[in-house]
């Protein structure tokens, strides 16, 4: 999966701090990880609700953490 972080831009201050890049990776990882084991095991009642909700609860976290890196990048 591709890094929330890989674009152009003209001021490299404006960058993230590299925990918080390596943190949305990571929940990217996760994300994928966990559709795919749900796509895998479809017909599994209690695996499909159980990644499902993983899936809402990592969607939070990326969430409050961009909604704080908006924070940190006002002046």
């Amino acid at each position: 999966m591709p890094s929330f972080f890989n674009f152009t831009h003209i001021d490299p201050a404006c960058d993230p701090p590299e925990a918080y890049q390596e943190a949305f990776e990571l929940l990217a990882e996760i994300f994928g990880r966990l559709q795919g084991l749900r796509d895998r095991h479809c017909e599994d009642v209690v695996l499909h609700c159980l990644t499902l909700d993983l899936e809402r609860q990592i969607v939070a976290a990326g969430l409050i953490l961009a909604i704080q890196i908006e924070r940190l990048a006002r002046p």
